[in-house]
């Protein structure tokens, strides 16, 4: 099995906790509590929009996309193989402002041996 460069973006709080943990831990989103916690991952390295990663502000004000992290990691599945668990509505509402093509999750935390901080990364200002 080939291991995908992936990336995880966040903002300076879930920095902080990445830092302070050295791991990068899943979180239980409000909309799909039982598929348990996911840590959400992207394979665009440049997303055009922070819209294309599904990282929208509806619910927060930070800048999630402040920070990139690069994974290696076996565990990575693809969104398209436990969509089928979600709520269609939700599911719906998710996709349509994204592109869910290019969304990938993990269920269990990262040690350091799996992912890495991109110090290089600048997101663009008109992201």
């Amino acid at each position: 099995m080939k291991v995908l460069t992936l990336y995880h973006f966040t903002c300076e709080h879930g920095h902080k906790g990445i830092s302070a943990t050295h791991t990068l831990r899943p979180n239980m989103h409000p909309f799909m509590p039982h598929l348990g916690p996911l840590l959400w991952l992207t394979d665009l390295g440049e997303p055009p929009s922070k819209e294309s990663l599904g990282l929208t502000s509806r619910l927060s004000t930070c800048d999630r996309i402040a920070y990139r992290y690069t994974v290696h990691s076996k565990a990575a599945i693809h969104w398209f193989e436990i969509r089928t668990r979600v709520p269609k509505e939700v599911v719906a509402d998710l996709e349509s402002y994204g592109q869910p093509e290019h969304w990938w999750v993990i269920r269990r935390p990262l040690t350091p041996s799996e992912f890495a901080e991109d110090s290089t990364w600048h997101a663009p200002a008109a992201l």
